[in-house]
């Protein structure tokens, strides 16, 4: 017999062996239930339940058609969910795949997307070992129209149903002994499809916007100088963390222009309410926070009341159009520009912005302006967020997301705050060439993992947030103008600086009374130019859209030690 034969033969007779199949795939679609058992805080019963549960139903699959490959390829969807689990499970240690990380998927752009999978090749490598054989395999087993013994399909179906059966006992157990169990939101994939469907509903209200709250008003009124030029920037920045602002004390000269600034105050204890873009965003520039993000379909944006007020509106983007509440948003704007497309090779610059903002501010005949303009900011790849002449802190070349380039990667970023902070005195300066009552209102949507401690996390939008992805920089300026108008929303402005705020809270209430404008839903206590500013309780909105405590949202001990100096 040659070599060839030699090799070939014990293969074809393995693969072509329908029981060898029917045992393979409940072995790897079980693989992240283990995960899962291993890096859940759940009971010992109801790791348990997850993985005999599942196994036994994924046994009692295989033996549901007497063609195995048939029975193989039918648990293709359930290959999705795993394989996205493994890798959710590698971006961020735990938890399963969530609401958001599906809504994530649709709203995060092409060329975002890419420069993240590129960091997850050892969880993607892990996922196509495991499941594109299997498929291959049900795809040969069904061409060969392999089939299970009778006898062994019988024992087959035997011991999936005892599995089951136990399974279910024990599930059954652990709901009347475990206080808060609940089989479907701890028992993979049942948790993953559940979330799955609410998030195509969330998605479907996302795209129903305009019907839904085509009857929404703020009821907004200009109690202003019809007369006096006024100018109102609100900029939506993107990941840039707390910490990492000199302006918020640290270390490195991150903000060397917006440092010599008269009339700037920064928050030092802005805490996010989400970490996650898709939500964060429109909730900071609409009604909508965290205890009635709910209903945020049924709102409209700071723009419509604004407008209302007798405002001219316009809407600037440095994001791509991605179909959620941020782009209907935009949409609602008299003047709506995005300075990038999808057939762009690069992703432009945020200065971008600048010049259809000075082209705006030409126009005379405005004598009202709000604009809202939504920048890249400090997204990673970090390196490709700035322009060489910002290459300050040196070396900054890593594109890789590893543990061993941390410091690269911290200069990367510190070096895209950099870019920002001169971003935002470009945008200053521009206002306050127009010599009228202007105000220049920043936030970040949330804050970013950098592999800051023992836990190795990077990115954001995890299931479980942490200090730094939801610590991020606000800041406010008022031109000299409306300074003195009102000295007294400069005093408190000041003053409202050593308190903690929530940007998603707090920034809507500050820009309409800056502008004068009233409305019947904007809470003066909840103004930063307000004397009457009181903190609202920390909250943080997960998943479910549930307003968490902010020690109750999955925060670990290490987390909250470092906010402790935020919350007082």
């Amino acid at each position: 017999m040659s070599l060839k034969n030699n090799i070939i033969y014990p293969l074809r007779k393995f693969f072509g062996d329908a029981r060898w199949l029917a045992i393979w795939i409940p072995l790897v679609l079980i693989v992240p239930n283990i995960a899962l058992s291993i890096t859940e805080p759940v009971s010992w019963l109801s790791a348990v339940v997850n993985i005999l549960l599942p196994y036994g139903v994924y046994m009692l699959i295989m033996t549901l058609w007497k063609r195995t490959g048939i029975s193989a390829l039918m648990t293709i969807p359930f290959m999705f969910f795993a394989g996205f689990q493994i890798v959710l499970l590698y971006l961020y240690g735990g938890s399963v795949i969530a609401v958001d990380m599906f809504l994530n998927v649709v709203t995060t752009n092409v060329s975002e997307a890419t420069e993240l999978l590129g960091n997850l090749m050892l969880a993607m490598g892990v996922v196509i070992i495991l499941y594109v054989p299997a498929i291959i395999w049900g795809v040969y087993a069904t061409v060969r129209k392999s089939k299970l013994q009778k006898s062994f399909r019988k024992t087959l179906a035997q011991t999936g149903g005892i599995i089951t059966v136990v399974g279910g006992l024990l599930a059954a157990i652990a709901a009347m002994t475990t206080s808060g169990y609940s089989f479907i939101h701890e028992t993979f994939p049942l948790n993953a499809i559940s979330n799955m469907i609410e998030a195509c509903h969330r998605y479907d209200e996302t795209e129903r916007h305009e019907e839904l709250s085509s009857g929404f008003t703020y009821d907004a009124r200009f109690t202003g100088n019809p007369d006096e030029r006024e100018v109102y920037v609100f900029v939506v920045g993107e990941t840039a963390r707390g910490d990492n602002w000199q302006l918020g004390g640290y270390e490195r000269e991150t903000n060397p222009l917006l440092s010599n600034e008269e009339g700037l105050v920064f928050f030092k204890k802005s805490i996010s309410e989400s970490n996650t873009t898709h939500k964060s965003v429109p909730m900071l520039i609409s009604f909508a926070n965290a205890e009635n993000f709910d209903s945020i379909a049924h709102y409209k944006s700071i723009i419509t009341a604004f407008k209302e007020a007798g405002f001219s509106t316009a809407f600037i983007s440095n994001q791509l159009r991605n179909r959620s509440f941020t782009e209907h948003f935009g949409n609602e704007a008299d003047t709506t520009i995005y300075v990038t497309d999808t057939k762009a090779k690069n992703h432009p610059y945020d200065e971008a912005v600048l010049q259809p903002l000075s082209r705006l501010l030409s126009d005379s005949s405005a004598r009202k302006q709000l604009i809202v303009i939504h920048t890249y900011g400090s997204h990673f790849k970090y390196l490709d967020r700035y322009t060489e002449s910002f290459s300050f802190f040196t070396p900054d070349q890593a594109i890789d997301a590893s543990l061993s380039n941390r410091d690269q990667l911290i200069n990367a970023y510190d070096n895209t705050i950099r870019y920002t902070d001169f971003i935002l005195h470009s945008i200053i300066s521009t206002l306050r060439e127009q010599d009228c009552r202007a105000a220049l209102i920043y936030a970040s949507d949330h804050g970013e993992d950098i592999f800051d401690d023992e836990r190795h996390r990077f990115l954001h939008a995890s299931p479980a947030p942490t200090y730094w992805q939801i610590h991020q920089a606000s800041l406010v300026w008022l031109s000299p103008k409306l300074t003195q108008d009102n000295p007294e929303m400069a005093i408190a402005l000041k003053d409202n600086s050593r308190k903690r705020i929530s940007p998603q809270k707090s920034l809507f209430p500050t820009a309409m009374q800056l502008a004068s404008i009233s409305s019947p839903l904007v809470v003066d206590s909840l103004s930063l130019v307000s004397s009457h500013y009181h903190p609202a309780p920390p909250v943080y909105l997960n998943d479910l859209n549930q307003p968490l405590p902010i020690n109750s949202c999955g925060l670990k001990e290490t987390d909250l030690k470092k906010l402790t100096p935020l919350l007082n």
